[in-house]
């Protein structure tokens, strides 16, 4: 029995992998087309205007997408009486051991926790240093 769960969860865990390295790639992939450019016509010019930035002869400046490098995750679970948690985070980006990470819950700053380990996967887990946490919170470096 304890061959079958250990095979299930190893399964589970590759499964999981699968599927945030699948929509990783899916993500990255999908890059914006260009818009199509058409030669402008007197009666386009004179319908539109433009701004100093697109004025005929200069090129368009496109977006640039940077990853937001900071490090987020969410409380899964609390025990207040020991005042340790149990972090979950994207894969990503995981925080150090040692690194603290303030709590927000709607927004606000209600405590702050240390990561402490141990980690596994996504999963890392921290002493509650200041304030107090519960199930669902937001935690992240500011």
């Amino acid at each position: 029995m304890n061959h079958v769960l250990s095979y299930g969860l190893v399964c589970t865990a590759v499964l999981r992998r699968f599927a945030l390295l699948s929509a990783f790639l899916v993500a990255a992939c999908a890059v914006p087309k260009p818009p199509a450019r058409r030669a402008a016509t007197a009666v386009d010019q004179s319908a539109h205007s433009t701004s100093p930035a697109t004025a005929i002869g200069e090129p368009e400046k496109s977006p640039t997408v940077t990853l937001d490098e900071a490090v987020q995750g969410k409380v899964v679970l609390v025990n207040p009486a020991l005042r340790f948690v149990v972090l979950d985070f994207p894969v990503r980006k995981m925080p150090a051991i040692d690194q603290r990470l303030n709590v927000y819950r709607n927004g606000q700053k209600i405590g702050e926790v240390m990561v402490t380990g141990p980690m596994r996967d996504t999963s890392a887990a921290g002493d509650i240093m200041a304030g107090e946490a519960q199930e669902g919170d937001e935690v992240r470096e500011d």
